[in-house]
């Protein structure tokens, strides 16, 4: 149901929800409409301060791109799923971004008008990323790593270049730490291939979903870019530039089978 919203009423909107000035301007026939208001109505209270800046949230937004940082915390067991109101100190307007991207609209690439005034178009979206993954935002990751890599191939050089992938499948029974497995990916594999590909082919699948040397941090995760490493210098003979990996695992009937492809630059 719509309602057509009247001045006199005490409600303002603001471009972004809905906002009710004086409850007790509003005649009882309205109270009792807004009681049967439908879910989706209610959610429009939801809002985010980002360094203090407000800005509202629909349900659906916090739906869109799920699960998500929003969706765990507006729609879970937290404490803001009773308060609807969460403060963060991140950037405001690469969040008007993201929640211009909440209401399905396309925000790449970036428009100059909504880049932040301190930061370059290249920096503005490197840190667009970086908040996509902060808010948990899975697609919008994907969307900025294409334009990324794509800012790479504007450089005709760059367009050429040329990458080594070292392809090899091998099965393992689990539990096995990620050393063990490039112990056997290199030790006693099923099968090993190499061949090269150009940049614009890294934006395809699966390369469109590696994992990145810079995704991973802590010992855990250095440990890993380790061991992916360990792997492409043995198979080079030499310490290659490590761009990415992907595995792709599926069960089999005496363990797993693994399908790696390592990516690096030559």
């Amino acid at each position: 149901m719509e309602y057509q919203l009247m001045p006199w009423l005490g409600v303002a909107v603001d471009g972004t929800g809905l906002t009710i000035k004086d409850k007790r301007s509003i005649p009882n026939s309205i109270g009792r409409m807004s009681k049967r208001a439908p879910r989706s109505l209610i959610g429009a209270t939801t809002y985010m301060t980002v360094r203090g800046t407000d800005i509202l949230l629909t349900k659906s937004q916090i739906e869109y791109d799920s699960p998500n940082y929003f969706t765990t915390c507006f729609l879970g067991d937290f404490k803001e799923s009773q308060t609807r109101h969460i403060k963060l100190s991140r950037d405001p307007d690469l969040f008007l971004i993201i929640s211009d991207y909440l209401c399905g609209y396309k925000v790449l690439p970036l428009n100059d008008r909504v880049i932040p005034k301190r930061m370059s178009p290249e920096l503005a979206l490197e840190n667009l990323r970086a908040d996509a993954e902060f808010y948990q935002l899975d697609n919008l990751i994907k969307e900025c790593d294409k334009f990324l890599l794509g800012e790479i191939l504007q450089s005709g050089t760059e367009n050429r270049k040329e990458y080594l992938v070292l392809g090899c499948e091998y099965k393992y029974h689990p539990p096995v730490p990620i050393d063990k497995q490039m112990d056997i990916a290199m030790g006693s594999p099923i099968s090993q291939w190499r061949t090269k590909v150009t940049a614009e082919k890294l934006t395809e699948s699966p390369f469109d979903e590696m994992k990145r040397p810079q995704d991973f941090r802590g010992f855990t995760g250095l440990q890993i870019v380790g061991e992916i490493e360990r792997y492409a210098r043995t198979m080079m003979g030499f310490e290659p530039q490590l761009v990415g990996w992907h595995i792709d695992t599926s069960p089999i009937n005496y363990g797993i089978r693994s399908l790696l492809m390592v990516v690096v630059a030559v």
